[in-house]
């Protein structure tokens, strides 16, 4: 008999040449696939910030305005005089609800609370637990989703989402953008906020910046500010006194204690930057509804001119 010749195995040398090969592979492949991801995740970034600006534009449509950014007063249209300690306190978010295909939320909430308040509504739900309802437009996938305000017992979603407050500190009074105060004589307790219609913005809807990103701190605990929309109080806005993604954020000096994942001073409620964990720049949504991504180099003229709706500025540098 024959005997049959056994099969070559593989030897050490080889096998490590596989796995070398294989390796190499996945290093050129992985970036790609991560790319892929952002791209993905990004897209849906700019998906959620259309359902805002479309929410918003219905808002106007039916109440003739845009929505406060943030309010004390109650009711509505009662800011000609000054808000005080008064208990009505809440934001944008729950005016634009309706539209956000949350009209279950809006119906149950009471106006006559504000957005911590745990007294249960006829519903059994109270305003801060409407407030701890999430939604899915109300993150960007990039960053944290499903991200909380939970530093104090009045738990709460964040949002990665904010309106534009001009290229002011918040304590500047004026009207130059769709959101902000008239005047901010004894800071939030005193605060006289404005509502805008789009025949305001002189300078076109297309080029007023209606809101963009901020970015969640790295816990749900952090008493760090950024996120925490739903209350008026707290950084529901960004200023363009600087680039995207650029600065330093202002904020009262225990929310800025240990911060690590962007520079901030703790010198009273007055600045933040728009921000996001993209790549190179943030989302906005214009006040006509459309979309752009801001890249951070944007010349800081025109982004502090794209933040303004009636000054009349001509725009210029990169965008």
């Amino acid at each position: 008999m024959i005997p049959r010749a056994r099969p070559a195995a593989f030897t050490l040398v080889e096998l490590l040449v596989v796995i070398a090969i294989i390796a190499t592979l996945v290093g050129l492949l992985l970036p790609a696939i991560q790319s892929t991801r952002e791209s993905a995740r990004a897209s849906h970034c700019t998906n959620n910030l259309k359902q805002w600006g479309m929410a918003m534009q219905t808002h106007h449509d039916v109440s003739k305005g845009l929505p406060y950014g943030n309010n004390r007063c109650y009711p509505l249209g009662s800011e000609i005089t000054k808000s005080g300690t008064n208990p009505q306190r809440r934001t944008f978010v729950v005016s634009v609800w309706p539209y956000l295909e949350q009209a279950d939320l809006f119906a149950t909430y009471d106006p006559n609370r504000g957005f911590y308040d745990q007294t249960a509504n006829p519903s059994g739900r109270s305003n801060q637990q409407l407030c701890n309802t999430p939604a899915s437009h109300y993150y960007c996938p990039s960053d944290r989703p499903g991200a909380k305000m939970s530093y104090d017992q009045y738990v709460r979603c964040r949002l990665n989402y904010v309106v534009n407050f001009g290229p002011n500190t918040l304590f500047t009074a004026g009207a130059v953008a769709p959101f902000g105060w008239t005047a901010a004589n004894g800071g939030f307790t005193n605060f006289i906020p404005y509502r805008k219609a789009l025949k305001d913005i002189t300078d076109g809807t297309s080029k007023t910046l209606l809101m963009s990103e901020t970015r969640f701190p790295l816990d749900d605990s952090s008493i760090d500010f950024h996120g925490d929309v739903f209350n008026e109080s707290k950084q529901l806005w960004f200023m363009a006194n600087t680039t995207p993604n650029s600065g330093i954020d202002r904020t009262s000096t225990g929310a800025c204690a240990g911060l690590s994942y962007l520079p901030c001073v703790g010198s009273g409620y007055n600045v933040a930057a728009a921000r996001s964990q993209h790549r190179n720049g943030v989302n906005a949504v214009m006040c006509d509804g459309s979309v752009r991504f801001v890249v951070d180099t944007i010349d800081l003229s025109t982004w502090a001119a794209l933040s303004t709706m009636n000054q009349g500025e001509t725009l210029g540098g990169d965008q």
